[in-house]
């Protein structure tokens, strides 16, 4: 009697639209929307251009060569053309839906994190970054500073996927380091507040 074979019909996990563009799974993708957004930013920034202007091209050109592309083909093949692969699907709208959910909750879930933490590292270095950010932000304008986000969220992620083993080294050693020596001068601070207060004591009770 043969044996039978079972089957693990478990679906697996597929990556987002968001996580194949930041990660670069889909490099085409990636790229056009790396190439569209230094277009724009050079439009902008260089040559002075506005955004309504530049949204209002972009869909000229889209109108027209939709336009022309529509008449030709009624032209040559007397057919219709076929629309239907210009839909956006349910599952599209869902799946950014989702994606834009769970990047809202995480920030979030972050923000509060991070306010609640007991450890000073992780309050101290947030502290720092959005003060970075904040002097950052008095240098750059909207346009600039949304280009250089982009251009951050296309190469960073990338780039930890390959070496985030030894940027979690480098950052456990350095909480390590700022652990121990804010313990160390937190000890010395205790010390020298046990010594000013038993000297004020002593002097009460001689003065008793």
């Amino acid at each position: 009697m043969a044996n039978d074979v079972s089957k693990d019909t478990s679906p697996k996990s597929e990556d987002t639209t968001l996580e194949d563009i930041y990660l670069w799974r889909r490099k085409k993708l990636a790229f056009s929307v790396l190439l569209v957004s230094t277009a724009t930013w050079v439009l902008i920034n260089i040559y002075g251009f506005s955004s309504i202007t530049i949204v209002s091209w972009a869909a000229m050109a889209i109108v027209s060569m939709v336009f022309l592309w529509g008449s030709l083909l009624r032209l040559l093949s007397k057919v219709e053309p076929d629309l239907s692969g210009l839909e956006v699907s349910d599952e599209f709208v869902a799946e950014m839906a989702r994606s834009c959910r769970k990047l809202m909750e995480e920030m979030v879930g972050w923000m509060f994190t991070v306010g609640a933490e007991s450890e000073w590292f992780v309050f101290a270095k947030t502290i720092l970054g959005f003060w970075i950010l904040s002097r950052i932000g008095n240098l750059l304008d909207f346009h600039t500073f949304l280009f250089i986000g982009l251009v951050i969220g296309l190469t960073v992620p990338k780039l930890w996927e390959k070496h985030g083993d030894r940027l979690q080294k480098l950052s456990r050693n350095l909480k390590d380091r700022s652990n121990e020596a804010y313990d160390n001068s937190r000890e010395k601070i205790l010390k020298m507040k046990n010594k000013l207060q038993h000297g004020t004591e002593d002097k009460v009770k001689k003065a008793e």
